[in-house]
Order: structure tokens, then sequence, then C-alpha cells
């Protein structure tokens, strides 16, 4: 009995020491990707309660972590020097919501957040306004862009990518008369000819879906999903932890 205790002591502290070896390598700033906050929705789909977001925001105040912004963020990946406890907020497609229900809990909280915006989608049905946009960006709200139409990058001519880049970020910049740093990759569709589309586009950093074959690339930057199917706060957690890719298979980019 005495053997197997200090047997699986050791193994508990080889396997502690391989973690702090290895955590420098694969640890992993989360990037916490949201699209509605809402009062209802479908659980199944990319929504989460505005029960459940006020919980999970409250959880990063009461833990200390520290939540910056995306461009933040980006910055330390350019140096391979990324703060541990540090976590971005980001939302997608510039939902209506976003202002009704996030933005609220967001500015109590004094989180910044980073929302992508579809520039052809503004003023439309459920969609993000012009003078709401110009709101949360005078609110310290960083707007990035989410192509023009929400086109999938992958499948467009170099033309259409470019088009899809450079129309929406000239769009929303005339709009907020200042610069669009950030892009996000409408589902998660990075390529490297897509990413090299992104940054000749003047863009300074980008976040997509897929675990890239880059750990901190400031053009490929994974992001969790973050839905109310799995929303208890045991889950959040872990996705907050840092080495949540670690099961997950990377698919480069190609």
């Amino acid at each position: 009995m005495k053997k197997f205790f200090l047997s699986a002591l050791a193994a508990l502290a080889i396997s502690c020491g391989a973690l702090v070896f290895f955590s420098g390598r694969v640890y992993e700033a989360p990037v916490l990707m949201y699209h509605h906050v809402a009062p209802e929705g479908d659980p199944a789909g990319p929504f989460v309660s505005v029960g459940t977001f006020e919980r999970q925001m409250e959880f990063l105040k009461l833990h200390g972590y520290k939540v910056l912004p995306l461009a933040e963020l980006v910055g330390h990946a350019k140096t391979g020097r990324v703060p541990r406890g540090a976590v971005a907020i980001t939302f997608d497609d510039g939902n209506l919501d976003n202002i009704q229900h996030a933005f609220p809990v967001l500015e109590a909280m004094n989180f910044p957040a980073t929302v992508f915006m579809i520039s052809d989608n503004l003023g439309r049905s459920g969609s993000l306004s012009a003078e709401d946009l110009r709101i949360l960006s005078q609110s310290g709200v960083e707007i990035g862009s989410h192509t023009a139409s929400h086109a999938f990058l992958p499948h467009l001519d170099p033309a259409g990518t470019e088009h899809e880049l450079e129309s929406s970020k000239a769009a929303l910049e005339d709009l907020l008369g200042r610069p669009v740093r950030l892009f996000s990759y409408p589902a998660g569709g990075v390529t490297q000819t897509a990413r090299a589309a992104v940054a000749k586009a003047g863009y300074e950093g980008a976040v997509t879906t897929n675990y890239g074959s880059r750990l901190h690339d400031p053009y490929a930057l994974h992001r969790i999903k973050i839905s109310e199917s799995g929303g208890s706060l045991f889950n959040f957690w872990i996705k907050l932890s840092g080495f949540y890719h670690l099961g997950k298979k990377r698919i480069p980019i190609e």
C-alpha cells in the first residue's frame, strides 16, 4: 500500500512538473466568442441567456481574470508573451441584442469587448444600426469587421476576398471615424491565402474558430465558442483555463 501511494505521488509530481514545463509552450489565452445574448433563444444555437452571461461576467470579476481588449491580446501574441489569467470577449455578426443585453453588463463590470460587424447588415432587422455602432465605439467597445456580407473566404476568388475585406473596413471606418484594426473570419474560414489578404488589407489581427498550426498567430487567433448548452460555470472555468485546446485536434492552415 505504501509503495502504491509513493508511486502515485511520484506520478503526480512528474505530471505536475511536465505541466509546468510545457505550459509556456501550450498556454493559450482564451478569447471568448458570443453571438446572441438575449432573454430567450435556441439553447442549441449560438445563444446565451442574459442570466448566464451575467453569471459568467461576474465569475471573471470575482476570480480576478484580466479582461483585456482584443487588440492588446493580439499585441501579446505578436511577441509570444501572453499573460496568464488574460481573457478577451468578442461578439460576432453585430446582433441588436449585443447592445440591448450584453453591453449593459459589460459596462457595469467595466470590461472591454470587441463586436465584429457584418457591414452590409447595418440597420437591418435584428442587427445593430449605425447609431448603435457609434454608441458602442464611443463607449470603448472595439468594432471589427466580419466582412461585408458574411462571405466564406475560402470559397471566394482573390478579387472577391479583397472586396469583402476592404469594403467592410472602409464602410466601418467612414461610419466611426477611427481605424478598424481587427477582423473575424466568417465560419472560421481561414486559409494561408485569406490570412495574407487580411494582413494586406491593413488589419492588425484576426480571430477564427479553427485551431491553426501556430499557437499565437495574430492573424489566426483561436476563439472558444460560448453557448447556453454548455453554460455551467464549471464548463466556463475549464474553457478559461488556457489549456482547453490541449484535447483538440489542430487543423493546419493551408
